[in-house]
């Protein structure tokens, strides 16, 4: 069931508490704000009013010509609301504000016609443009109430046709609540117009009746036994809304005594000031008001102050971009009455065009001149899912890859894992290491013949002429201490190591809590391929530069990929969680070590530092301005480092920090400054220091030593 429990709704009404003389302005704003939704039932009962007014002085009772009617109606409403969307897309697209939408979604295009039924579509962008696609319907079945209206009178269309209405809405409340429960809130709102046909029709009606006999209406509407009356219907109303049955007659009740009370209040008072003006600007303060509500004002009242802040500015903007609006409507009406409605179209065709042909083009801009990483990895291309693993490389193949700041060649062999593939047979007197870890491995950023792991295989075969040497590349990009695990218990005991080497990075200890299904939607393997048409038609690299580099240098913020990229959230204090993270890397390490045991292979664990322990910000253009790490009391710069040397103690496995000799570089920062992995020159530092450790520290036999 849908429908909450009876006690659940009247607890809804209990008033905020905490928040001391505070409390009265915030429950009086609650309340007051409820009743928005009431403004619905009177616009509808306006609406129908103000129609069938407009059509008595102008046309008495005569038939109505539809082309007429509806040619009318389109140029009323239409301008402005695709002047809305015209606005509001770009600002969605380009800075993920105002909510979603997209070139590429149904929604979109479905909502420019005004077609609202479905509970996702009727919410689409913004909530409250729910009223315009009831409003549509609303005017293509006008024509055919005003012929009841004209031939029954205004009684009989409003007995008839509302009864008829509150019995279909009755019936949809109940089956739907039993049925489709994901339906109720659109039926009930009025995704379906005969749901809000009883308040339309008693504003078809009212207006009829004021034409006709108007004198003898006002003398009704004016009395005060009307005016108690309304008062009964509407708290009548109050009470029937909070059971799901009586919600078939309370919106029409609530609109009902609210229209008649505030008739009464407003008819005799000369119409000046503010009231008129928002009369006159309603219709495009209501296509702007709610998109800046919610871009703006925050939710709960934890920080009042801002929240007021924020109303103030949403208030300016809705108004100064409803007067934009109404002036740019302005002008096409003014085209629309030189040129003629064809040309009209012709002319706003046109501009549509080169507006595509500028925005798709700089797609293509971004996509040559500066690709960005989006839809998914930037490394999606040169991967595929994998039942083993989670992921893996496309086996055998060569993927070029350019992506925020990178331009490389990953090759993979058949295995689907970086570099050459050798024979499971061991070569006589062959030194074999068996490398996994992750994208710092594989290796990210640089071509796959300049990772750490080749470059090692290059130092050792120089210095062991007499013997073979294999540096088997088992790393992948976001692979973690899990998929360390599963290769080194799938390859280990087929092609036994003389050595194990696991290449961890500070983030192996977000990575274990992540399973596969979400490492796999993450990469984007769900999501069209990086460069299909529906990736340039959604605009991925133009969306993601602005938000990421146009927005940031333009308004002197941060990269808001920066404080991942410098992997901060690993060096705070307080982390939650962080006891079972580690638990979790020693209970997989705690596998690898079985396997390594049982074939006779030592291994040793090489920690990856974060960017941020090895450069300082101003080498990283995207490190936040806003981050102190000096600051002892937030950060523990040694922490992934401590935690990771404890595991490894556990084990019985030598560790090394890798952030010694990758700060002691002479070519300066080795990371590189718009990305989060290394240069070239890193992997070169890393392969020389990993080739002196396995000399100095005798893992491998001596220079001139042979195996037996």
């Amino acid at each position: 069931m849908y429908w909450s429990p009876l006690g659940e709704r009247i607890a809804q009404l209990h008033p905020f508490q905490g928040n001391g003389i505070l409390d009265i302005p915030l429950n009086l704003t609650r309340y007051v704000g409820w009743m928005g939704d009431q403004g619905v039932q009177l616009f509808i009962i306006i609406s129908g009013f103000g129609l069938t007014w407009g059509l008595l002085a102008r046309h008495s009772e005569e038939s109505l010509p539809f082309g007429s009617f509806y040619r009318h109606r389109a140029v009323r409403i239409y301008p402005l609301w695709w002047i809305s969307h015209v606005f509001f897309l770009p600002i969605a697209l380009f800075t993920g504000r105002f909510g979603q939408m997209s070139l590429t979604n149904s929604s979109f295009y479905f909502s420019l016609l005004g077609i609202r039924i479905t509970p996702e579509q009727l919410y689409y962008f913004s909530p409250a443009w729910w009223y315009f696609g009831l409003l549509v319907q609303l005017y293509l079945v006008y024509p055919l109430l005003w012929r009841l209206l004209c031939r029954f009178g205004a009684w009989k269309l409003l007995l008839w046709g509302g009864g008829i209405a509150f019995l279909i809405r009755g019936a949809g409340l109940v089956l739907i609540d039993a049925y489709l429960p994901s339906y109720l809130d659109a039926w009930s709102r009025g995704a379906i117009f005969i749901t809000r046909l009883p308040e339309f029709l008693f504003g078809m009606s009212l207006a009829y009746l004021m034409y006709k006999r108007p004198d003898q209406l006002k003398h009704i509407l004016y009395a005060p036994s009307t005016l108690l009356l309304a008062v009964i219907i509407y708290a009548a109303g109050i009470v029937l809304s909070l059971f799901l049955w009586g919600m078939t007659f309370a919106p029409f009740m609530l609109g009902l005594g609210v229209f008649v009370f505030l008739y009464a209040l407003f008819s005799r008072t000369k119409r000046t000031g503010l009231g008129v003006w928002v009369g006159q600007h309603s219709y495009a303060l209501y296509l702007t008001h709610h998109s800046f509500i919610l871009a703006l004002v925050p939710v709960g009242t934890s920080n009042l102050v801002r929240t007021g802040g924020n109303i103030v500015i949403a208030l300016f903007l809705t108004v100064i971009i409803a007067l934009l609006f109404e002036r740019v409507e302005t002008e096409i009406m003014k085209w629309y009455k030189q040129v003629g409605f064809r040309r009209l179209i012709l002319r706003l065709g046109m501009i549509f065009v080169v507006g595509m042909i500028l925005i798709f083009g700089s797609e293509v801009l971004v996509r040559q001149l500066n690709p960005q990483e989006s839809n998914g990895w930037g490394e999606r291309a040169s991967l595929e899912p994998n039942e083993m693993f989670g992921w893996r490389l496309k086996p055998d193949t060569v993927t070029h890859l350019r992506w925020k700041s990178y331009d490389y060649t990953v090759t993979a062999n058949s295995l689907g894992f970086p570099g050459p593939e050798y024979s499971v047979e061991k070569p006589d007197g062959a030194i074999r290491i068996l490398v996994t870890g992750d994208a710092f491995s594989s290796a990210e950023g640089v071509d796959t013949n300049q990772a750490w792991p080749r470059l090692l295989e290059n130092e050792l075969a120089a210095q062991f002429l007499d013997r073979p040497v294999e540096v088997m590349n088992f790393a992948i990009t976001g692979y973690g201490p899990e998929q360390y695990a599963a290769v080194i218990a799938a390859y280990a005991p087929l092609y036994n190591p003389d050595l194990i080497i696991i290449e961890s990075f500070v983030n192996d200890y977000d990575d274990v809590l992540l399973s596969t299904e979400e490492f796999q939607q993450s990469i984007g393997f769900q999501q069209a391929p990086q460069d299909s048409l529906v990736s340039y038609l959604s605009l991925d690299h133009l969306r993601t530069f602005i938000r990421s580099e146009v927005i940031p240098t333009l308004f002197h913020t941060n990269d808001p990929d920066g404080y991942f990229f410098s992997y901060i959230s690993i060096l705070e204090r307080n982390q939650p969680d962080l006891i079972k993270r580690q638990q979790a890397v020693l209970e997989y390490y705690k596998k690898i070590q079985t396997v390594a045991t049982s074939i006779g292979a030592p291994v040793i664990l090489l920690m990856i530092p974060a960017s941020s322990q090895v450069c300082t910000p101003a080498d990283l253009a995207y490190f936040p301005s806003d981050v102190d790490l000096s600051n002892s009391n937030r950060f523990d710069l040694d922490l992934p480092q401590r935690i990771t040397k404890e595991i490894a103690d556990t084990l019985d496995w030598d560790f090394y920090d890798l952030r010694i000799p990758l700060r002691n570089s002479s070519e300066g920062c080795p990371y590189t400054s718009y990305n989060l992995h290394w240069l070239p020159f890193g992997h070169e530092v890393v392969a020389r220091f990993v080739d002196t450790l396995l000399i100095s520290n005798g893992y491998l036999p001596q220079l001139g030593e042979t195996s037996p």
